[in-house]
């Protein structure tokens, strides 16, 4: 028996040392990230039966426990994809506030009532050269305004996707991280290395690089009965199993000048992570944020543009023209408004015709009225529209080598457009404000650059075919545009004005909401993470007072040891 007494203290003292590992293990991981508190589980070693008595044969430490909770990791890697989600689309909304907060006061609105103010003050005064040129440099400005919008949100999207590339590239880290960790947990858990037990540690490490690849991308975490674990996004592509990683890369291009999607490596399968992750909020700010505004920049470019042109290309300026060049070119065996023409507004062209005045050496008309230029859409071909005009006493017209639409005046004779209800002057930049139709490509025409006096004012008299420089008409409706709803590239029907402060207020709109999102997701996770620490945190106080408590239990441990050795020294002193 008094074996059995040294036996009994042995363990324990062999188990209050082991407990007390387990204490020294924790505090020195007390501010290791993603640490979760380790227990020893104490239980008595089976009794051994002597005659009628049951006697117990002391303590034993069966596990080592860390406490975790399933439920509260799955909801840190759902917030934690959210917030990295609204994060990252906030951050880079922020970085582009320069750019839409001068939108109200010093950039584009102010730019584009500019424009139009400077409209109406020549219509005030049509035959006013200065206010010819003012009306230039203002248009020259909403050009620049236009332009340097639309680079800057190019550029950010360009930085946007290489920012996405270096995020690819982490999560395949991660993901090469968590397989390798995954081949570790299996080797110690199955005794391959010659332990055995739980890998607390490693696990810990590996739900740390889960909830770090979950702020990228959405996923989810299957274990399976045999310990195994499998990673998938939550739209269930397969991400990585025990083992085995699959890496993310780039795919093809949707379109040309488009971005690439995220696929698997392996597979070239296409990932959609949806609004997730920060990689989905770069994906969302670059296409759906920086693309839709870059795209209302182009809107506003484009309706500018050809509205102007349309108003502009049927006028003049109190003088007839000797000579006008298309701005754009054209297939001559291609129909007007076929969709491959180079001309982009080419679509606009419908059944229709314009005037062309001509004028002798002394300024009469010849005829009185013009000739019409029938443009029937579908039918009608540039070769079409050269034929009608040579046929007109006193122009000659032709294609240039870069096959752009040439009107020439012959024999001392001037000539002048009116007229045009088939937009085809317009789509084909003749007689025109603007040239281009997005705003990299928006720009004045050549002649009003060179000399501002081109700008028209007036119209030509359909019935006398008399101008005179002090008509105001084509000032006044050019001014009108400013209100009017337009749509000639596929947008919907609305005014320059509105369409220039509606972006403004989408990105407003944009940025409220991912802020709210940031601070309601950022509180979400603050409240996750203290009740994990609540249940997995190390409470150095409490882990202190475990201390103590092993500490007595291993004193009175050895006292038995102790006692029982003066027992044994009393027993063999009466052998004696």
């Amino acid at each position: 028996m008094i074996f059995d007494s040294l036996n009994i203290a042995a363990s324990s003292l062999k188990a209050q040392q082991t407990a007390m590992d387990v204490v020294a293990h924790n505090i020195a991981n007390a501010n290791t990230p993603g640490y979760s508190r380790q227990v020893a589980d104490i239980t008595t070693i089976a009794p051994q039966q002597v005659g009628a008595i049951s006697l117990g044969r002391g303590v034993d430490v069966t596990s080592v426990r860390r406490i975790s909770d399933p439920i509260i990791h799955n909801a840190m890697l759902n917030n934690s994809s959210q917030q990295g989600y609204w994060s990252t689309l906030n951050t880079g909304l922020n970085t582009v506030g320069n750019i839409f907060g001068n939108l109200q006061n010093t950039g584009l609105a102010s730019a584009l009532d500019n424009f139009f103010l400077s409209w109406q003050q020549l219509a005030n005064n049509p035959q006013d050269s200065a206010q010819k040129s003012n009306v230039r440099a203002t248009s020259q400005t909403l050009i620049s305004n236009l332009g340097n919008m639309n680079q800057q949100l190019v550029d950010a999207q360009n930085s946007t996707n290489a920012q996405i590339d270096t995020q690819i590239q982490q999560a395949n880290q991660l993901l090469d991280n968590i397989a390798s960790l995954s081949t570790q947990i299996n080797s110690h858990e199955s005794g391959l290395q010659g332990a055995s037990g739980a890998a607390n540690d490693l696990r810990d490490q590996r739900d740390q690089a889960i909830r770090a690849l979950s702020a990228l991308l959405p996923v989810q975490q299957v274990n399976d009965p045999n310990g195994g674990l499998l990673i998938q996004t939550t739209g269930g592509d397969m991400l990585t199993q025990n083992g085995t990683a699959r890496h993310l890369a780039r795919g093809t291009a949707a379109a040309a000048g488009g971005f690439a999607s995220l696929v698997i490596t392996q597979t070239g399968q296409t990932v959609n992570i949806g609004q997730n992750g920060s990689i989905g909020g770069l994906i969302n700010l670059r296409d759906n944020k920086l693309g839709a505004y870059a795209q209302q920049i182009d809107s506003i470019s484009a309706n500018l543009a050809f509205s102007v042109n349309q108003l502009h290309a049927s006028a003049n300026s109190g003088t007839a023209s000797t000579s006008m060049t298309s701005g754009q070119a054209a297939d001559s065996a291609l129909t007007l408004n076929n969709p491959t023409q180079p001309a982009t507004f080419a679509n606009q062209i419908v059944s229709g015709s314009f005037k062309i005045h001509v004028y002798d050496a002394t300024g009469a008309a010849t005829p009185v009225g013009g000739s019409a230029i029938n443009i029937t859409a579908g039918v009608t071909t540039m070769a079409d529209v050269i034929t009608s005009l040579n046929a007109v006493p006193g122009v000659s017209a032709g294609l240039d080598a870069a096959n752009h639409l040439n009107i020439t005046a012959t024999g001392g004779s001037s000539f002048a457009l009116s007229d045009d209800t088939s937009n085809m002057l317009a789509a084909y930049e003749i007689n025109n404000f603007f040239t281009g139709s997005s705003a990299a490509t928006l720009n004045l025409s050549t002649s009003i650059q060179a000399n501002a006096s081109a700008i028209n004012t007036g119209r030509v008299d359909p019935v006398t075919s008399a101008m005179s420089s002090a008509d105001n008409s084509t000032a006044i409706g050019i001014l009108q545009l400013q209100n009017t709803a337009m749509s000639f590239d596929g947008t919907t029907n609305a005014s320059l004005h509105t369409r220039s402060t509606s972006v403004s207020t989408q990105y407003g709109n944009d940025v409220s909401t991912s802020l709210q999102q940031q601070q309601y997701r950022t509180a979400e996770a603050d409240a996750l993470t203290a009740q994990r620490q609540a249940l997995s945190g190390v409470n150095t106080d409490e882990e202190l007072v475990s201390m103590i408590k092993l500490q007595r239990a291993y004193q009175a441990s050895a006292k038995i040891i102790t006692t029982t050795n003066t027992m044994m020294d009393s027993l063999l002193g009466l052998i004696r």
